[in-house]
């Protein structure tokens, strides 16, 4: 009732791109605008549900939307063959923008689609006419640590505002947060297909494996234990219209893979590559999973043109923080042009 009612106010289409059968949201705006088309991407465990507060009040400012479902996940189908990694999916909406008639474009994603919205980025830096990110995606390696540890002693030297400290530190007990953030990526990584036979067999299941995430990474901290705070952030409604199209489109399984598919095929390439040109936006909310700072952040993202901090917000910043994230976006357009 509620999940057909909201997205059936919105354009949907199915195409075949290679080995896959897409499915996206067009929704054409003024031609004013039409030169600045947005792509939305969204990751796991979400949907196209996630943009369906954003895409209205995009369109209400004349600008073309495009929204495409990850393969495996909601309305595109499942990946018929081995290999489908974020690296391969960037490929196939860069595609589909072109067959659309969008030789040039902006990107905004979040969680998956922050890294593929990258890895469209850095392979296509001619089409992409700047790139907006709320999952601050970089390779984590020894530079980081170090500068978080400089931090600790002299954070004059490491933090650009007092804001920008508050959203990284303390790095004591970092560890002990990546296990409560990062249990679930370890298993899907590893044994995708024995956690999604549950998924796609047991209603009981698929509640607690998908809409667990959606409200743990909206909570204060990522903390479970503030289930409550994170269930009222990300709303009732909207954890069970995701379980809901998981579920009736039997998706769950399929989405677990891709995981699996960024390890063993893509991990290597970013964690090594840089975006030297194009713009680049970050915005950065309290709930989100992952916070770095505008000086690590330089290293992969030489291009940084605005890089703002919000008040209230998670990991699903168009549900939870709507005004937010599409005043970044939108000034961030303004700015680069």
């Amino acid at each position: 009732g509620m999940v057909n009612d909201v997205l059936c106010k919105f354009k949907h289409y199915k195409t075949v791109l290679g080995d896959i059968n897409l499915h996206f949201i067009h929704m054409v705006g003024s031609e004013e605008k039409k030169s600045t088309p947005i792509i939305l991407l969204h990751g796991w465990p979400s949907t196209v549900w996630e943009f369906h507060k954003s895409i209205p009040i995009l369109l209400e400012q004349g600008y073309t939307i495009v929204a495409p479902s990850l393969p495996g996940h909601g309305f595109s189908d499942a990946p018929s063959v081995q290999g489908v990694s974020p690296m391969v999916i960037a490929c196939v909406y860069h595609k589909l923008m072109l067959k659309l008639g969008y030789n040039k474009y902006l990107i905004q994603g979040g969680d998956w689609g922050a890294i593929i919205g990258a890895v469209m980025t850095d392979v296509y830096p001619d089409h992409v006419i700047g790139l907006h990110n709320t999952m601050n995606h970089i390779h984590f390696g020894w530079r980081q640590i170090t500068v978080l540890v400089v931090g600790l002693f002299a954070p004059q030297l490491v933090y650009h505002t007092p804001q920008e400290e508050a959203f990284i530190n303390p790095i004591s007990g970092l560890e002990g947060r990546m296990y409560k953030k990062f249990a679930f990526f370890h298993l899907q990584t590893v044994i995708p297909d024995t956690l999604g036979y549950g998924l796609v067999d047991s209603p009981l299941a698929i509640v607690s494996w998908i809409g667990s995430p959606l409200i743990q990474m909206s909570a204060p901290n990522n903390d479970p234990m503030q289930w409550r705070k994170g269930l009222a952030n990300f709303g009732v409604d909207n954890v069970c219209a995701t379980v809901l199209i998981y579920w009736a489109t039997r998706t769950s399984q399929a989405s677990l893979r891709l995981y699996y598919e960024f390890y063993w095929n893509d991990r290597e390439y970013l964690e090594n590559f840089t975006i030297p040109k194009v713009p680049v936006a970050i915005s950065n909310f309290p709930n989100e999973i992952i916070h770095l700072t505008k000086f690590t952040s330089w290293r992969t993202f030489n291009n940084i043109k605005q890089f703002t901090y919000h008040d209230h917000g998670g990991h699903f910043a168009h549900l939870d923080n709507t005004h937010g994230i599409l005043e970044d976006l939108t000034s961030f357009i303004q700015l680069i042009k």
